[in-house]
Order: structure tokens, then C-alpha cells, then sequence
């Protein structure tokens, strides 16, 4: 990496971060920052929701004042986030473009889809439902698609049956909240203290703060930020010094985490040390199948039996673990006479 990347990539990474000067912020928001244009775009999202009026405010006239052409170019790519996309698909009036370009988009998450759900064709909504592990983590989306008149009554059913589910999840979370609300109004006045959940916590926190969190914050916090939208935030989880390998092994069998999560884990030597984390890898319909290929060889004998009849991971993985299970019961059973 040449001198002037890196310095492009502290600018950006102070900018997510939160620890960027005020005068540097500002100039971002209007675009005159020398980084790379992907990046550019991923910090003006990032500042058209700062504290700081001055900056959220222009950082939206800088993104309204991009051609078309120039955005889509960048939405298009791989490495468009999930903030990005749900920024774009919020707008009042997103572009056709932009809306076929956000429903391919394998980052697009529920912010992003959820207002898109009455635009999109039949074929793209079947494209998204394809993929079984991604559908559950759609919660408005799904909501929104049951209010079209015009679902296959085989979609339609299946994504009933995701929302009941959906709901009765809320549902006893909301119970949860109540019961704990009830214990806390019948406690001795002396014994009562201010209290908020750590989601509630969280979701007040700015990206910098979110960031001293997951490196320094409890296991339970963790557990949380894990999840977050933004990579600078998942990324410091998994570096945090705190991190145990029951943690990592836990986070690794999540189907509500970023892909890009579960790549960085598979590229740590340290996590792939723990047969646990192989496991849960490759056990996980969410992992990028070119990782679980890739472990296959690692598991026992008796996982790959398992992953044979695993139908939650894809067809791929189960075709190439059945393989290999064979082989190694055919190897066995021809060498056991010698």
C-alpha cells in the first residue's frame, strides 16, 4: 500500500470512527476529501446522519447532486454496504436502476429491501426468497411483500408462516420487557436504580462510540455489536482482546450476522484453530459457500455425516460433504484388512 493510501485510509477510517476534526467532517460532506469514490460515497452516508447539521445537511445536497449514472455505478459493486443501500432505497423517489441494482445486491439488508417491497418484480422477490438463511433476517420486507395481491400462493404461504414466526418473537420479547418493567415497579423504593437494557444502550451511541465498546465492553455487548450494519463496528468485536473462543465459535454459527463477519473469522488463524468454529462455519446457511468448501476437509467423520442431511446449508456443501464422507468410509473399510 503506497503512502498516499494509507493515508487515504486513515482519513476514512478517523471519519467512520467519529474522530475526524469538525473542519474535516465538513469538507467531506461536500465531497472535497481526497479518497477513493466508493469510499467517498460509504463516508457521505455515514455524515448525512452526524449530530452535526451543518455537515448531515450537506452531505445529503452532495448525494443529491450525483448523477445517476455515477451512483448506480457504485451501488453496483460488490462492496456497496448495507448502509449504503438502505440510504439509497429510503429516498422519495429511488430510481429504477437503483432499485434493480439494490435487489441483487447480496448486502441489502432489511432497511434497504423494506421499501422497495411493492416496486419489485415477482422474479426478484423469488430471486430473495431463494436463499432460505436470508429470509428469516427480512422482517418488513416480508411484512411489506404480504400486503401485494399478486404472490403465488406458494410464496405467500411460506412468508405467512416467516411472519407468524416473526411476530411471536416480538411478541414474548415485548412479555419479557413487561415482566421485567412489573419486577422493577414492585421493588423496595430503597432498591430501586436507573437501569437501561444494553440494546437501548447501543442504539444511542454514535459509530466511534460503538466502536470503544466492542473492543473494551462485556461479552454481552459484544454479542450485540457483532451484528451492527457497520463493518468499522463488527470488524473492532473481532478484534477486541476480551474476545474468547466460545464467543467466536457462537458468532460463527449466527445466520443474523454480516458475511463479511463470518469471512474475516475464517481468515484468522487464531479463530480457525478451534475445530468448534470450523464447524460452526460451515453448519451456518450464511457463510460464503466458497468458505464451507473450503473446511470440508477439516471436519471428523461423524460431522460429515452430519452435514450429509443438513438441509439448511446449501445444496453444494451437502453434495461435496456426502463425497467426501464416502471416500472415507470406502478408504476405511478397503484398508481395514491390511
Amino acid at each position: 500500500m503506497t503512502t498516499e493510501q494509507k493515508e487515504e485510509r486513515a482519513l476514512f477510517e478517523a471519519i467512520r470512527q467519529g474522530k475526524a476534526p469538525a473542519v474535516v467532517k465538513r469538507r467531506a460532506s461536500r465531497g472535497t476529501i481526497p479518497v477513493a469514490v466508493d469510499e467517498l460515497l460509504e463516508i457521505l452516508v455515514l455524515l448525512s446522519a452526524d449530530p452535526d447539521p451543518t455537515c448531515s445537511e450537506a452531505a445529503k445536497q452532495t448525494l443529491a447532486s450525483w448523477p445517476t449514472e455515477k451512483a448506480a455505478s457504485l451501488l453496483g459493486q460488490p462492496t456497496a454496504s448495507a448502509a449504503v443501500l438502505a440510504y439509497f432505497s429510503a429516498q422519495r423517489e429511488v430510481p429504477a436502476a437503483f432499485v434493480s441494482l439494490i435487489a441483487g445486491h447480496p448486502q441489502a439488508g432489511d432497511d434497504a429491501l423494506a421499501p422497495l417491497a411493492g416496486r419489485l418484480t415477482l422474479e426478484q422477490i423469488q430471486a430473495i426468497a431463494s436463499n432460505d438463511a436470508r429470509l428469516p433476517e427480512l422482517p418488513r420486507f416480508i411484512a411489506g411483500l404480504l400486503d401485494r395481491t399478486d404472490l403465488p400462493d406458494e410464496l405467500r404461504t411460506r412468508l405467512q408462516s416467516l411472519h407468524g414466526e416473526q411476530t411471536k418473537e416480538e411478541e414474548d420479547v415485548a412479555a419479557a420487557l413487561a415482566r421485567e418493567e412489573e419486577h422493577e415497579a414492585q421493588a423496595k423504593p430503597e432498591e430501586k436504580r436507573e437501569r437501561i437494557s444494553v440494546t437501548q444502550k447501543i442504539s444511542r451511541m454514535v459509530v466511534s462510540e460503538r466502536v470503544q465498546l466492542a473492543l473494551k465492553g462485556t461479552k454481552d455487548e459484544r454479542l450485540i455489536l457483532v451484528r451492527d450494519p457497520t463493518k468499522v463496528v463488527y470488524r473492532a468485536v473481532l478484534q477486541s482482546p476480551k474476545l474468547t473462543d466460545s464467543e467466536v465459535e457462537s458468532f460463527a454459527s449466527m445466520k443474523n450476522i454480516a458475511e463479511e463477519a463470518l469471512r474475516i473469522i475464517a481468515s484468522s488463524r487464531k479463530f480457525m484453530k478451534s475445530y468448534g468454529v470450523v464447524r460452526s462455519l460451515v453448519n451456518n446457511p450464511r457463510a460464503p459457500i466458497d468458505i464451507s468448501l473450503g473446511l470440508l476437509n477439516r471436519l471428523t467423520e461423524q460431522d460429515l455425516k452430519f452435514l450429509c442431511s443438513n438441509r439448511n446449508v446449501p445444496e453444494t456443501v451437502r453434495t461435496l460433504a456426502t463425497k467426501l464422507y464416502k471416500q472415507r468410509t470406502s478408504s476405511r473399510s478397503s484398508g481395514g484388512g491390511h
